[in-house]
């Protein structure tokens, strides 16, 4: 064989080793990047993609989710009066009498919260009340208010992020989501009212407020006009935090809690204690969570 046979022959068989050894490229770099045509089974999951892929937020904010049921139940008559209940003070210029009708505050929100439990509630100012020296309650200014009031941060919303599990009162991660309406598919409605309706309505459902007192009944919520505008004697924080207290504490008896009782002296109080007739030992508090998301509880006791 001849010298140049020789080397063409070397070079062809090295060749072809080469093109043997060699492995075709992987094609896992294009699964990550399907087509948009590409079916939803070569799709990868999200562990299977790169860590910076998956920790990237989303393009666009997810919508809560819808509840997966609308409470509507009726609470038994009841309200938050101590053993020796008191009198109203004379001439503390609150309007004491309106119409006994009551004006619906038009319009509605969007859901608010992403609680499993919807609670649609309708929100009520009596007519025809002289309010003498005090600025007037709108149904829209009170609507306004309470929707403030349920939307805070440290509100019933908040079970959403932190579920209710309370044996006592048959609860097992219970959460609930809230949206005002003006029509007659309510929950529960909060009727602002003057004391002198507030006792002759909460007085035919066998509650005796004096004056003085709020209470709830059926579907229906009834704040008494008088501490909404003053505050409580028994609650030693601001009118303002007591009118969350109020709106919190009742709201709670209709979404099923009874009263708690202090957890301990120097803790914060359960807003569903009865903290204007006694704080036994506890901080007054205005809100079912603490800032941290956790609920405040204590020990179950009957209304």
């Amino acid at each position: 064989m001849s010298p140049r046979v020789v080397v063409v022959s070397v070079v062809l068989i090295s060749a072809a080793m080469v093109a043997a050894c060699a492995k075709p490229r992987t094609e896992a770099p294009q699964a990550l990047n399907p087509s948009p045509t590409a079916g939803a089974a070569s799709t990868p999951s999200p562990s299977a993609l790169p860590a910076s892929t998956a920790a990237s937020p989303s393009p666009s904010r997810k919508p809560n989710p819808k509840p997966s049921a609308t409470l509507k139940k009726s609470v038994p008559a009841g309200a938050d009066i101590p053993s020796t209940p008191v009198s109203p003070p004379a001439n503390d210029g609150v309007p004491t009498r309106g119409a006994g009708t009551f004006a619906i505050s038009s319009g509605g929100t969007d859901v608010v919260g992403a609680g499993a439990t919807l609670v649609k509630y309708r929100v009520e100012v009596e007519e025809g009340i002289d309010w003498l020296d005090h600025t007037p309650w709108t149904p829209s200014g009170f609507a306004s208010t309470v929707e403030q009031i349920i939307a805070h941060p440290r509100g019933w919303t908040r079970s959403a992020d932190s579920p209710i599990t309370n044996p006592d009162e048959h609860m097992t991660a219970a959460s609930w989501s809230f949206q005002r309406v003006s029509g007659d598919d309510y929950s529960v409605r909060v009727r602002l009212a003057t004391p002198d309706t507030v006792d002759r309505l909460c007085g035919a459902a066998g509650v005796s407020t004096r004056g003085v007192y709020s209470c709830r009944f059926g579907t229906t919520l009834m704040i008494n006009l008088r501490r909404w505008l003053n505050g409580a004697a028994g609650f030693p924080m601001d009118v303002q935090a007591y009118r969350h207290m109020v709106i919190d504490h009742e709201m709670g008896h209709y979404l099923g809690f009874d009263h708690m009782k202090c957890p301990g002296s120097g803790r914060l109080a359960p807003v569903m204690q009865t903290q204007t007739i006694n704080l036994g030992g506890c901080t007054p508090n205005a809100y079912p969570f603490t800032a941290d998301g956790d609920f405040v509880t204590g020990t179950w006791t009957a209304s």
